[in-house]
């Protein structure tokens, strides 16, 4: 047989080979990790400590200001290509503040994680959540003494437990930077002692901005002025401040993989970091395309939590 012959031989068969339907080399879907989780309950367990200014969505220890952030949008985004190094952060402020820096005063260490059972909060259009969300949770988790204050609440369809340990495997992405002592957090089965819920919906339907059907989460806080708390705190009083409210789209994050990565995203958000940053290889990007914290994330987080803030959650 000619050498000619075998070689356009071997040709055509590599071809075929590229191109048998179905065929693929990518890798095995990812798993998520189980873990014991409380399950999420309604024990009548509140926080203990000295009575003072409580929350009331007209008044309050200050004049709350309310932040968002919209989740992933299809936005571009920039590389940093051979730019990147180790010390590479982007700027985490809230841009209804003109970019002044919010995050937990370390007093309400270690931060209460709630995840709700697949429920699903009242709907509303997409252009009233960062008004309205966080008190409307607040009136219907801390008014009066219902151990059971989400019980009106109904399950979006297709919940099952394994999406609540995707939800809680991409909050703990976050959980290796408490051994340096920035900020603790845990779950917590008691949504009144909760300081972050988490609730689901199948889309956020009705968006006439960025967003709508393609967002895959949404994070509303309130900042407060620090020194409304210290004042607070001088005069002997605990000021409760409204909690921050999470909601993951189940129709957009439509593998467990995607709901972790997003939750993750939500979560930066939840501790602080309320701009989105504007490089691509950031989790914290609008438009998330990756599924891990980078470095510039974990500087990111940092820097914020090493800093004085005149703004806290």
């Amino acid at each position: 047989m000619r050498p000619s012959f075998v070689l356009k031989l071997l040709s055509t068969v590599l071809a075929l080979a590229v191109f048998v339907p179905g065929l693929t080399f990518g890798p095995a879907d990812a798993q998520v990790i189980k873990r014991k989780l409380p399950k999420a309950g309604f024990q009548p367990l509140m926080r203990t400590g000295t009575p003072g200014v409580g929350y009331s969505s007209n008044q309050g220890p200050s004049q709350m200001v309310s932040g968002s952030s919209q989740g992933m949008h299809l936005v571009p985004g920039l590389d940093r290509g051979n730019r990147a190094s180790a010390g590479d952060w982007y700027d985490p402020g809230e841009p209804d503040l003109k970019m002044q820096w919010v995050r937990w005063e370390p007093r309400k260490m270690p931060l209460r994680v709630w995840i709700s059972p697949g429920l699903q909060l009242p709907s509303l259009a997409f252009q009233e959540l960062k008004a309205t969300r966080v008190d409307t949770v607040a009136q219907m988790c801390f008014q009066g003494n219902n151990p059971n204050p989400f019980a009106s609440l109904t399950q979006v369809t297709g919940w099952n437990d394994e999406m609540g340990e995707a939800v809680a495997a991409g909050i703990e992405m976050w959980k290796p930077l408490e051994q340096e002592g920035l900020f603790s957090y845990d779950f917590t089965p008691n949504p009144r002692e909760a300081n972050i819920l988490v609730f689901f919906n199948d889309n956020f339907a009705g968006a006439t901005e960025p967003g709508g059907i393609s967002t895959g989460g949404y994070t509303c806080a309130q900042a407060i002025p620090y020194a409304k708390i210290a004042e607070a705190l001088k005069e002997g009083k605990n000021p409760r401040t409204p909690p921050v409210v999470m909601e993951l789209s189940l129709g957009v994050n439509s593998t467990l993989e995607k709901l972790k990565a997003a939750t993750a995203h939500e979560f930066g958000h939840a501790l602080g970091i309320k701009a989105h940053s504007p490089y691509r290889d950031d989790i914290m990007h609008e438009n998330r395309v990756v599924e891990q914290l980078s470095q510039a994330d974990k500087n990111t987080i940092r820097r914020l939590y090493k800093s004085r803030t005149q703004w806290v959650l």
